[in-house]
């Protein structure tokens, strides 16, 4: 049986098969409703696409069903992991000095692996940057994109609005106590 793991976590699920109706999250759009099930012709021959539409961003993607997991497509999150969300928004972290370049590979590569956890502890590091001094263009940016994500999936979970999902948000990252560590690369 082909299984996948869940990210953030030690348990294994199968890969899901979504439905019309059902709730998901796209890890770089965030969350919408699967609207349609189709197949959809293209040069390789017919694939089956779930259709989402992403309220948030007035959006909809199409999904190929054969690699939803594997795009990182799951459900929307429960009480329980929003729990761990909020731990990891409010958790202390240490800011440490690195150059701006490795800076953004490392957060966006955390970004890129869908993992919730992953996404709340980008938001906090960078909650904490800017709470430091002013942050670059480039991490404003980032904020504003991850905390989008962030607050689509709230919507749901919460059940409010997008507003309201925001604050959430910023209510946990502002509970965050401040630790700033300096090192330089290359450091004996």
């Amino acid at each position: 049986m082909n299984s996948s793991t869940v990210a953030g976590s030690d348990i294994t699920e199968p890969p899901r098969a979504f439905d019309v109706g059902d709730t998901v999250v796209h890890p770089h759009h965030g969350a919408g409703v699967v609207v349609s099930r189709r197949p959809r012709r293209l040069v390789g021959g017919t694939r089956n696409y779930l259709e989402i539409e992403l309220d948030h961003h007035s959006l909809r993607i199409m999904v190929p069903c054969d690699c939803a997991s594997r795009l990182g497509l799951r459900p929307v999150m429960d009480r329980e992991r929003l729990r761990c969300i909020v731990e990891v928004l409010e958790e202390e972290i240490e800011v440490v000095s690195e150059s701006w370049s490795a800076r953004q590979k490392r957060l966006r590569a955390m970004l890129k692996s869908g993992d919730l956890l992953e996404l709340a502890a980008v938001l906090g590091e960078l909650a904490t940057r800017a709470a430091k001094s002013a942050p670059p263009a480039t991490e404003r940016v980032l904020y504003q994109r991850s905390r989008q994500v962030l607050a689509s999936e709230l919507q749901y979970v919460l059940e409010v609005d997008e507003a309201r999902a925001e604050e959430y948000i910023d209510e946990h990252v502002a509970r965050k106590p401040l630790a700033v560590v300096t090192t330089r690369a290359g450091a004996r």
